[in-house]
């Protein structure tokens, strides 16, 4: 849980230090806020894809069961 909530500080962090930066590079307001929806969606990916890493490798190092056939 910790990491996610490191991911998502970072994002948060990053998507204001760019909308500052465009701002300081004279875009407009409209500008930034149109970039808005596609970076948070940017964000859900990568915590999406942060937490299914975690799953799989939470699966791989669980023990095999005596049911299950050892594939080598």
């Amino acid at each position: 849980m910790a990491s996610r909530t490191v991911v998502v500080v970072t994002a948060l962090l990053s998507l204001a230090a760019l909308c500052v930066v465009m701002t300081a590079m004279g875009q407009t307001i409209a500008a930034v806020i149109t970039l808005i929806p596609s970076i948070v969606l940017g964000v859900q990916q990568i915590l999406q894809a942060h937490s299914q890493h975690a799953d799989a490798r939470r699966v791989a190092d669980r023990p095999m069961d005596d049911d299950e056939e050892q594939v080598a």
